[in-house]
């Protein structure tokens, strides 16, 4: 499908992306709401969406069957979240704890790339957040 192809149709390119990656991921994108694509090196889609005055975005993800993901700050490490007992165990399994610097989005496991992506659409998107 090309955006805006029909002869004599006005075409708001923002609104017919937004449909577009509804209808990817099956997830309601509105058309007032903040939305980032990213294509990491694996080929893997992510979607980052964020809707006029929630407190959190979405993450949406082509590896995760594209099921919804909150975002509610922006990306962390696994030496952030992990107990002490996962920190011991993430410590001898790599050398020099390299997993404890794995960036994370909640539970999700994300890339270097992702995670810097995310984190400039996290911020992006702060006016748009209920911060209440």
């Amino acid at each position: 499908m090309i955006v805006g192809s029909v002869p004599g149709m006005a075409s708001d390119f923002g609104t017919d992306l937004r449909k577009l990656l509804a209808q990817l991921s099956g997830f309601p994108i509105g058309d007032k709401d903040y939305v980032s694509y990213f294509v990491n090196d694996s080929g893997e889609r992510l979607i980052f969406v964020q809707k006029w005055g929630e407190g959190a975005a979405t993450l949406l993800h082509s590896d995760l069957d594209w099921e919804p993901k909150p975002v509610k700050g922006f990306t962390t490490t696994m030496a952030d979240t992990a107990t002490p007992a996962q920190r011991k165990t993430l410590e001898t399994v790599s050398v020099g704890g390299g997993l404890l610097n794995t960036p994370m989005c909640g539970d999700v496991i994300l890339g270097r790339d992702e995670a810097k992506w995310m984190d400039a659409c996290y911020s992006a998107s702060e006016p748009l957040r209920d911060v209440s």
